[in-house]
């Protein structure tokens, strides 16, 4: 894959992490927002390798915790947001 459809879909999942993620709700504050830009990539790489909802959403909980000090059992519905990554993922 040329490296900048992986970028733009990179991009497409930065999206979905802000908009239905957002752990710290940095949508709510004005300015750019690349606060999940980072984590990107490795959603990508799971992705492509076929990683189950399972293991897309116990990433998601690992990072609230470990990075943003979230509440560990996870508590929060990531359907939404495994659904998104999903039709992103048949563009992988």
């Amino acid at each position: 894959m040329a490296a900048t459809k992986r970028q733009e879909i990179e991009q497409e999942i930065e999206h979905v992490l802000l908009e239905q993620w957002d752990p710290l709700n940095v949508h709510l504050q004005p300015g750019p927002h690349a606060n999940y830009d980072a984590y990107a990539p490795d959603l990508y790489s799971l992705l492509a390798r076929g990683g189950s909802d399972v293991q897309v959403a116990r990433h998601l909980h690992q990072i609230e915790h470990q990075d943003f000090g979230g509440p560990e059992p996870p508590t929060r519905d990531l359907r939404g947001v495994l659904q998104s990554l999903r039709a992103i993922e048949h563009r992988i």
